[in-house]
């Protein structure tokens, strides 16, 4: 039987994170997620969107010109600075 949806759960399961972090992912419109629709009182992930989504991934990390590069965008630190970045090494 060939699926068309996704749950939060198999998404998270697919990105081997926990369904908690997909979830926070999701309440913040982090763009590090695959495209989701909802319907009714549940989130659902399209195969074709999610497999659309991971080979563009996959794409733009063999390509010459990313080499090196971190596939997720990384977020600023929050907190306090560690001492190196404060001159105090």
């Amino acid at each position: 039987m060939n699926k068309d949806f996704y749950t939060v759960q198999e998404i998270a399961d697919l990105l081997r994170v926990q369904v908690s972090a997909v979830r926070n992912r999701l309440s913040r419109g982090d763009p590090t997620l695959p495209p989701s629709i909802r319907v009714g009182g549940r989130r659902l992930f399209p195969v074709a969107a999610y497999q659309e989504w991971i080979n563009a991934l996959v794409g733009s990390a063999q390509a010459p010109d990313n080499a090196g590069r971190v596939l997720a965008t990384a977020e600023p630190r929050r907190g306090r600075p560690r001492q190196a970045s404060r001159g105090l090494a």
